[in-house]
């Protein structure tokens, strides 16, 4: 049991802690803490009584705001604003030279404010409204030397006022040219692809253009949505381009609008436009879409459905032979040299195994929930309280069989007798069912001008199509790089806000590359975003001994093993 001890020595008193223990067998007081003298123990007390610590989210904030710093997206978005004369006291003149600063807001000048929401929706999407409260959380304000509370919704919406449509596209390019430069990454196959995102927006508010109804792809038809256009690297998943455009316009309308502006990025990324390939899908393909990349004199990879090239899926199924993608993943494919739209071209039939069972599901979905509203019919039909004709009766059966594909394959019905005593029979065919799963479902369609590529290189390039999907899902993904919510009601700054959702996922996707280099083992952008926030910056304030004054440090509070060794190379410092 441990006690104090008093100890004189040349006449002042000692304290200390000691236990006692047996020594040789005979019991001893041993010294376990020296407490110093009384003065000593009640400066100690007083400062334990004066000890204060404050932690605070570290480790994300401080990579994201390191990379920003490296690439000079801040001078990079002034600059720009600087040259189209926004944000500028003086003569047209002297601003598009660069030769007055911007006007600061709050202390802050619009590229400092736009990479800190950028940052904001990388680490946690919330509203211009919320971001003063989650940024407090963190150590964002002293790295960028911003007053917080300062950050107000009125704050962004100022400071994004200040950014005109035409000079996202500048700013963009130089900010992904400074990306590519530092991560050596080579461009020679882009991926293309468009989706939408669905709004708030009141039908009843006519000031913005660019929100409208239209097929939702997350089944929001309801609601008024945006349409985003993106364009990405296939090596890293880089977003080289992107354009906002409105909800009701379709993605073989929005390609078409796109394709001149992709080929001017290609130019000025100092790329050879004649050596690129661009690959997109079928909901981009038309006739005369496929007219304009001809013209573009860029090669492509793309797809169209099986449906309109019956003759060539028919007379290629017999041929389709085994194709190693690489380790542990193989393909049955077939392809032959066919004129397509009026040019050579090279066909690739892909029989996907994987989409074919994802097809036979749906089939059976449907056709269970088209047996049941059939009966229902023919249970009405029986109890004659049907009022409809039989020509009624008959269209909509095909109307109903037509909502979905493949029912009319698969699905047999006949109405008989007369008016108004009808009887309805139907089945499912299951010998319909197993052919069409056996000669129609599955494939996929590709064609190209890379007549020189192989069956597998023509199929991979494809496959990256993936890499551009998994952005959209990163952008719709609430708890990390989401572009919702957007309170936004102005064109402007709905542009304004994809461009810094667009920029949060660059500087995120950045970040990780970095961080697979390092060979971190983390296997998404999501991971590695959740374990750096959990690196957290501890700040100890302590009462300094007879001064009054508080001394204070900061120090890391906790990282994960692997990552704690790497942090300065990811910019991540106490």
């Amino acid at each position: 049991m441990a006690s104090l001890q008093a100890r004189k020595v040349r006449g002042h008193t000692y304290w200390h802690i000691v236990e006692s223990r047996r020594v040789n067998g005979k019991p001893r007081p041993v010294p376990v803490a020296y407490l110093g003298k009384a003065d000593d123990l009640l400066a100690r007390l007083k400062a334990a009584d004066a000890l204060r610590l404050h932690s605070r989210s570290h480790g994300a904030v401080a990579a994201l705001w390191a990379l920003a710093q490296e690439l000079d997206i801040v001078g990079i978005i002034d600059r720009q604003l600087a040259a189209s004369g926004r944000r500028i006291s003086g003569s047209d003149l002297s601003a598009a030279q660069g030769h007055l600063p911007p006007v600061r807001n709050d202390g802050l000048t619009p590229g400092q404010s736009l990479t800190l929401a950028s940052i904001g929706r990388a680490c946690h999407p919330t509203s211009k409204r919320g971001f003063a409260r989650w940024a407090r959380t963190t150590t964002l304000g002293d790295l960028a030397d911003a007053k917080v509370e300062r950050l107000t919704s009125q704050h962004f919406w100022d400071q994004m006022d200040q950014v005109p449509v035409e000079a996202i596209r500048p700013i963009e390019r130089e900010i992904v040219s400074g990306v590519l430069a530092r991560l050596a990454l080579p461009i020679d196959t882009l991926l293309f692809d468009a989706t939408n995102f669905f709004t708030f927006i009141a039908s009843t508010n006519s000031r913005p253009k660019l929100p409208a109804r239209g097929h939702n792809k997350q089944k929001r038809d309801d609601l008024r949505q945006v349409g985003i256009a993106l364009l990405c690297s296939r090596e890293g998943g880089i977003p080289l381009l992107h354009q906002t455009y409105g909800g009701q316009v379709a993605d073989a309308t929005c390609f078409a609008d796109v394709l001149p502006t992709i080929r001017q990025r290609v130019v000025e990324l100092e790329r050879d436009v004649e050596t690129m390939t661009l690959v997109y899908d079928k909901g981009n393909v038309s006739r005369e879409n496929q007219k304009r990349v001809d013209a573009a004199q860029m090669h492509y990879v793309t797809s169209l459905t099986a449906a309109s090239q019956r003759e060539f899926v028919d007379q290629a199924n017999p041929r389709l032979a085994p194709v190693d993608l690489g380790p542990g993943e193989t393909v049955r494919a077939c392809r032959e040299r066919r004129t397509i739209w009026g040019a050579g071209r090279t066909a690739v039939l892909l029989l996907s195994e994987r989409l074919r069972e994802g097809q036979m599901r749906g089939i059976l979905q449907h056709t269970e929930s088209a047996l049941r509203w059939l009966a229902d019919l023919a249970d009405t039909l029986s109890r004659g309280k049907q009022k409809r004709n039989r020509a009624r009766i008959e269209r909509d059966i095909e109307t109903r069989l037509k909502g979905s594909q493949h029912l009319r394959d698969v699905l047999r019905f006949e109405l008989t007798g007369d008016d108004p005593k009808l009887s309805l029979t139907y089945e499912f065919d299951r010998q319909a069912f197993d052919a069409l799963a056996r000669d129609r479902l599955g494939r996929v369609v590709l064609i190209t001008d890379r007549h020189d590529w192989s069956t597998a290189e023509i199929i991979r390039a494809y496959h990256g199509q993936s890499h551009i999907e998994a952005v959209f899902a990163h952008l719709k993904d609430p708890m990390h790089l989401g572009l919702r919510p957007q309170h936004h009601w102005t064109d402007q700054k709905l542009h304004v806000h994809v461009f810094t959702c667009i920029l949060g996922y660059l500087l995120a996707r950045t970040l990780f590359l970095r961080a697979e280099r390092l060979r971190l083992p983390y296997a998404s952008m999501e991971s590695l975003l959740d374990a750096l926030t959990e690196v957290r910056q501890v700040t100890v304030a302590r009462s300094a001994t007879g001064k009054g004054r508080m001394r204070i440090s900061t120090q890391l509070e906790h990282a994960e093993g692997a990552l704690l060794d790497l942090l300065p190379a990811l910019g991540v410092n106490e």
